[in-house]
């Protein structure tokens, strides 16, 4: 798993203006050709759950920018969302926003899956507590999984991590 998200130009532009509003961009998809523009940009509050009126916040940040950058005869299609509740982890980059979430992720290096809380990234690895095997078996010490040997994540939504009545 590479770390590539941070070096896209749009990712760069974007992400200082929202991080002021307390919003962490997690994704950027640019597609342009000559008569369309599409950006696709997944967002979270740094300190909490996003919702519609984050979106919409960033949703008119960008498109007022992109359509200064963009020639008037081009259409632009901007999509704000949500990262959602089972959300594939594309880049090293995510494991940081996702901090105290549950993942579930392939590691190459045991041929197994595993599910865990990420509580802590370091540069090359993510480090996962309360960790769970193929099986279900609760594993008794943290796991510390390197990005090179996850080929798959995902972030994993099991109801009972959950404080109930919250």
């Amino acid at each position: 798993m590479k770390n590539n998200i941070t070096k896209d130009p749009l990712f760069e532009e974007f992400a200082p203006l929202l991080e002021a509003l307390n919003i962490a961009i997690v994704d950027v998809n640019f597609v342009e050709n000559p008569y369309t523009t599409r950006l696709a940009v997944v967002i979270k509050l740094i300190d909490g759950e996003v919702g519609v009126q984050q979106c919409a916040i960033a949703h008119n940040l960008i498109k007022a920018r992109m359509e200064v950058r963009l020639a008037k005869e081009q259409d632009f299609d901007l999509e704000v969302s949500t990262p959602g509740l089972q959300r594939k982890i594309r880049d090293a980059y995510e494991f940081n926003l996702f901090k105290n979430k549950r993942v579930r992720a392939y590691d190459t290096f045991h041929s197994a899956w595993f599910s865990g809380i990420i509580s802590e990234v370091k540069e090359s690895s993510v480090v996962l507590t309360n960790c769970l095997d193929n099986e279900n078996n609760k594993l008794d010490s943290n796991l510390e999984l390197e990005f090179d040997n996850i080929s798959k994540a995902k972030l994993e939504y099991i109801w009972e991590d959950r404080k109930h009545g919250k």
